[in-house]
C-alpha cells in the first residue's frame, strides 16, 4: 500500500511518538529531559581512564607567577595578561621515593576537560593559554590512574589550600626578602604541620636586576592514599627525600606583575 505525502508525514510523527514513549518507560529515564540523558561521547570518555603506573606519592607544584615571567618568559601568552594571585598551578606530579625516577609520558586518553572545570582551572593555571594543561596531562597526569577531570580537580583543590596558607603573605612580600623558615611559620599558623609538607625552590632570574635568588616554586608532598590513588594526606617532605633547592639563607619574592 502506498502512502501519500500527508500519510507519510503522519507515519513519521507516529514513529517519533512511539520512540519517545519507549524512552520514557525505560527504568531510570522517567522525569528526565533529553538533555538529562547520558550522551554516548561523554559516557565513552567517562569510562576511559589512564592506566596507573606504580608511584609512591605526589608533588603538587605551584609556580610564583611573577618570577616565572621574569625568568625569560615575558613573551608567553600567560605573561601578557594580569594574574591576580602570586601562586599558580604548574602541575601535580606522581613521584617515586627515589628522586629523579618519576614515571612520565604514560599512555592515557586525550585530554577533554569538563567545560566548567576548565573555567575554574584557568583562574589558577594561566599557563593554559600556552597549553600547559595539555603538557601536564601528557607527561604526568596519564601516570596517575585518575581520569583527566579528577586529576585536575585534585590539583585545583591542593592549589587552593596552599594559596590560602601562603598567597596573602607572598603578595605582601613582593619585592622583599624572606626565608624558608618564615614561610613555613606562616604555613604552620594556617594549619599546624603544614610547613614541613612544603619545599621551596629558588634561582637567579634571567630578567631580574639582581643576582639574588628568587622564589620560583613551592611544592607540597602528598600521599597517594586517596580513592583510586588520588592525593589525600600531606607528607613530611623530608621523609620522602625532598628538600629546598637553591634558596640559601635568604631569597627574594618577585614583584607582582
Amino acid at each position: 500500500m502506498k502512502l501519500n505525502s500527508k500519510g507519510k508525514t503522519w507515519a513519521v510523527i507516529a514513529l517519533a511518538l512511539i520512540g519517545a514513549l519507549i524512552a520514557w518507560l525505560v527504568p531510570g529515564n522517567a522525569g528526565k529531559t533529553q538533555a538529562d540523558l547520558p550522551k554516548p561521547a561523554a559516557a565513552k570518555r567517562a569510562a576511559a581512564t589512564a592506566a596507573q603506573t606504580p608511584f609512591d606519592f605526589y608533588l603538587m607544584a605551584l609556580t610564583v607567577h611573577s618570577a616565572f615571567c621574569a625568568d625569560g618568559h615575558s613573551r608567553e601568552a600567560e605573561c601578557r595578561t594580569t594574574v591576580q594571585r602570586p601562586l599558580v598551578i604548574h602541575g601535580l606530579w606522581p613521584e617515586r621515593n627515589e628522586p629523579r625516577t618519576y614515571p612520565h609520558d604514560c599512555p592515557a586518553p586525550p585530554l577533554a576537560l569538563d567545560s566548567a572545570l576548565a573555567l575554574e582551572l584557568a583562574d589558577f593555571m594561566p599557563g593554559m593559554a600556552d597549553g600547559l594543561h595539555e603538557h601536564e596531562w601528557r607527561e604526568h597526569g596519564g601516570c596517575s590512574g585518575l581520569d583527566d577531570d579528577e586529576y585536575f580537580h585534585q590539583a585545583l583543590e591542593l592549589a587552593r589550600g596552599i594559596d590560602a596558607a601562603l598567597g596573602a603573605r607572598l603578595a605582601t612580600l613582593a619585592g622583599e626578602e624572606t626565608t624558608a623558615a618564615e614561610l613555613r611559620e606562616i604555613a604552620d599558623l594556617f594549619h599546624p604541620g603544614l610547613g614541613a609538607t612544603l619545599t621551596f625552590h629558588c634561582r637567579v632570574l634571567r630578567d631580574a636586576n639582581s643576582a639574588q635568588p628568587h622564589l620560583i616554586e613551592v611544592r607540597q608532598c602528598v600521599d597517594n592514599d586517596g580513592p583510586g590513588g588520588a592525593p589525600r594526606t600531606p607528607l613530611d617532605c623530608a621523609a620522602v627525600k625532598r628538600r629546598d633547592q637553591g634558596c640559601g639563607q635568604h631569597f627574594r619574592i618577585a614583584g607582582m606583575r
